[in-house]
């Protein structure tokens, strides 16, 4: 039996097929608990999992109603601005929290969404094996494939891919923050340095939920990415 953490976003998207995940884990004879906010706790147990409360400080009871509210709202880019700012103050609490709570619990190995890049440190820094699960729409990128977040179609000719890498660019800078907390805080821990952002994902095994046949063309998926469907 092995003892799995799960490090998802709060949002149900992401936290209903890690659930589906866990619980057939437990039914292979293994036990998982997930790590989150107090707000997702009574999910989370109703789903037959264990949890373990992280974040009280920063995220009270009672916060990611309204926070959900505010998203709903928005759309194009103040909603990706905002999602970002949100991802952003999580990951410094997962930074700070995660690693004495795996500790205490005696978790073995992480699943990781691809969502929540401080994980794949986290599981680093406590010497444990991690998996990337992805739960929403893939976020690789590559120049062949429109990012994740435009409602562009496919188009292989040249001026498609040149667009598809500035929308790329954009993500990134908007983003920064997030990366550079990850990039700082292998630095504090020590650890080897990633070359490039696919390099979060590490190099056991990605796994994602979205059919291949839903997918666009992909060129530069790893040999340990797994398409499973739902």
């Amino acid at each position: 039996m092995t003892h799995f953490g799960i490090l998802c976003p709060a949002a149900i998207g992401h936290l209903n097929p890690m659930c589906a995940l866990g619980r057939e884990l437990q039914r292979r004879g293994h036990r998982v608990t997930l790590f989150h906010m107090p707000d997702v706790q009574t999910k989370v147990q109703k789903a037959g999992l264990e949890f373990y409360t992280i974040g009280e400080a920063e995220f009270p009871l009672g916060s990611l109603e309204p926070m959900y509210k505010n998203l709903g709202e928005m759309s194009g880019l103040p909603a990706l601005r905002f999602t970002i700012s949100w991802l952003e103050k999580e990951t410094v609490m997962l930074f700070r929290e995660v690693p004495e709570a795996l500790s205490k619990v005696g978790i073995e190995a992480l699943l990781v969404d691809q969502v929540t890049p401080a994980g794949g440190t986290i599981a680093d820094f406590v010497n444990i094996p991690f998996v990337t699960v992805c739960n929403a729409l893939l976020t690789n990128r590559e120049e062949a494939v429109p990012p994740y977040f435009t409602p562009w179609a496919n188009n292989q000719a040249w001026w498609f891919r040149k667009r598809n890498q500035v929308g790329n660019f954009l993500l990134d800078r908007l983003s920064l923050k997030i990366w550079d907390l990850v990039v700082n805080q292998r630095r504090r821990w020590n650890l080897p340095p990633y070359v490039k952002r696919e390099d979060a994902a590490g190099k056991l095994a990605h796994i994602c939920q979205l059919p291949a046949e839903f997918d666009f063309p992909r060129e530069r998926l790893a040999k340990f990415f797994h398409y499973t469907g739902s």
